[in-house]
C-alpha cells in the first residue's frame, strides 16, 4: 500500500514540477505575440491609411488627396510627397497630445467639416523650419530653383522682398490647391494645378 502511495505521490509531483517548468514559456509566448502585435500597430500607425480607417470621415479628403498621385496631375504637395514617399507622420509628429486632442475632437464630433471635405480650422502652418526639418528641403537649395522663375531676370519668388513675413504657407497648400501668392501684385508664370489671384 505504501508502494502504491509513493507512486502516486511521485507522480504528482512530477506533473506540478511539469506544469511549473511550462508557466515560462507561456509567458514567453504572450509576450512575443504582444510584442509582434504592437509592432505590427506602430507600422500601421505610421501609414496615411490608418488615419481615415480610425476617423473615417474627417480625415477622407486628407488621405485621398495623399493617394491621389502628382504623376495624375493631381497638385496638391500631399499628392507629391507621396510621390516621393514621404509619410503623413515625416511632416505631422504624432505626439501624445496632439492624438489625446484629435480623438477627442472626432469622438465628440467637436469638428466641422468644409464643403471640400477638408477640416475647419486648418491649424497647421508650413514654415521654412518644418519644411526644412530633416533635410527634406534646404532653403537654399530652394531658393536657387527658382532662380530667374518663369525666365523672367532677377525673379525669383523665394526671395521675397516682403522677407520673413511669408512663410511656405502663403503659396504652397499641402492638401489643397497650392496659391501663386506674388500674383496679389505681380504677373509670374504660376505653376500647373496651382491657383493665382488677380494682380492689381
Amino acid at each position: 500500500m505504501e508502494d502504491g502511495m509513493n507512486k502516486e505521490d511521485a507522480g504528482s509531483a512530477a506533473a506540478k514540477g511539469k506544469g511549473k517548468r511550462r508557466w515560462p514559456i507561456v509567458v514567453g509566448v504572450v509576450a512575443v505575440v504582444l510584442v509582434c502585435a504592437g509592432i505590427g500597430f506602430n507600422a500601421w500607425h505610421n501609414q496615411p491609411s490608418f488615419c481615415n480607417a480610425i476617423c473615417h470621415t474627417p480625415m477622407d479628403y486628407y488621405v485621398d488627396g495623399y493617394y491621389a498621385g502628382a504623376e495624375t496631375g493631381h497638385a496638391s504637395l500631399a499628392a507629391a510627397h507621396e510621390d516621393a514617399g514621404v509619410t503623413c507622420l515625416q511632416c505631422h509628429e504624432a505626439t501624445l497630445e496632439a492624438q489625446v486632442n484629435e480623438g477627442t475632437a472626432w469622438i465628440s464630433g467637436a469638428y466641422s467639416v468644409n464643403a471640400d471635405g477638408s477640416l475647419q480650422p486648418q491649424l497647421i502652418t508650413a514654415d521654412k523650419g518644418q519644411c526644412a526639418a530633416a533635410g527634406c528641403h534646404e532653403w537654399q537649395d530652394v531658393v536657387a530653383a527658382t532662380e530667374n522663375w518663369g525666365g523672367q531676370q532677377d525673379v525669383n519668388p523665394h526671395v521675397s522682398h516682403q522677407g520673413e513675413a511669408i512663410d511656405c504657407s502663403n503659396c504652397h497648400s499641402v492638401h489643397g490647391e497650392s496659391n501663386m501668392y506674388c500674383n496679389a501684385c505681380h504677373s509670374y508664370e504660376v505653376p500647373a494645378g496651382w491657383a493665382s489671384p488677380a494682380s492689381n
